[in-house]
C-alpha cells in the first residue's frame, strides 16, 4: 500500500477577506473552524530558531489544543512531520496520535531531552474545495496565512504541486505571497524563545 504525502503551499495573505470570499462564490464549503495552541519542540541542545529548523533537527514536533467553535469539543495530540524528500517543505510526512495530558506530555518530553520553545495561538476555518483543503489561520503575532493542501501518492507529487499553485493564481494571490517555509516558520522567527 502507498503512502500519502501531504503536498502544500503556505502563503502570507494580503488580502484574507477577498480570497476567502472568493473562494466561497466558487462554491467551497466549511468544514471546520477552531481555536488553535500549538506548542512547539526541540532538542535541548537548540539555541535560536535556525537550529530548531525542520531540516536541522530531521522532524518538527508539537503538542496542539484545538477547540471546535461549533461543538465546542477540546481535543489534544501530539504531531510529527518529517520532510518527504529531506529537503523540500511543501512535501511533507505527517504523523498524528490523540494524548490526554499536555502536561504529561511535555515531561515525557522534557525527560526524553526535547524542550518547548515556541507557543502560537491561532484561529482557523478550513474549507473543502475541488479535493482540496484550504486552512486560512489568523495567527497571534504574525497576520493571515493559507495553506492549500492535497494527500496523493509520491508519483504525483509535481502535478499536485502545479494544481496547488494554479488554484492559488486563480484566487488572484500574488507570487510574493506565495511562501518557501511555512507560516510557523515566520512564527519561529518572531515569537521562539531560547
Amino acid at each position: 500500500m502507498s503512502r500519502l504525502i501531504e503536498v502544500e503551499i503556505r502563503i502570507l495573505l494580503k488580502n484574507r477577506k477577498k480570497v476567502e470570499r472568493d473562494l466561497i462564490t466558487r462554491g467551497a464549503r466549511i468544514a471546520y473552524s477552531a481555536e488553535l495552541k500549538d506548542y512547539w519542540f526541540c532538542p535541548k541542545s537548540v539555541k535560536n530558531p535556525k537550529e530548531a529548523a525542520i531540516e536541522k533537527i530531521g522532524y518538527a514536533l508539537r503538542i496542539r489544543e484545538s477547540r471546535d467553535l461549533y461543538t465546542g469539543k477540546t481535543n489534544v495530540s501530539l504531531e510529527c512531520k518529517t520532510l518527504a524528500d529531506g529537503k523540500t517543505h511543501a512535501l511533507c510526512n505527517e504523523h498524528e496520535m490523540p494524548i490526554a495530558s499536555v502536561k504529561e506530555t511535555r515531561a515525557i518530553l522534557s525527560d526524553l531531552g526535547i524542550k518547548e520553545f515556541l507557543a502560537i495561538d491561532k484561529r482557523r476555518v478550513i474549507y473543502v474545495y475541488k479535493g482540496m483543503k484550504f486552512c486560512f489561520d489568523a495567527i497571534k503575532g504574525v497576520g493571515d496565512g493559507l495553506e492549500i493542501e492535497l494527500n496523493v501518492k509520491a508519483a504525483g507529487q509535481s502535478s499536485a504541486y502545479k494544481k496547488l499553485i494554479s488554484t492559488a493564481r486563480s484566487l488572484s494571490i500574488n507570487e510574493s505571497e506565495i511562501l518557501e517555509k511555512s507560516l510557523t516558520h515566520i512564527a519561529m522567527q518572531k515569537l521562539s524563545r531560547f
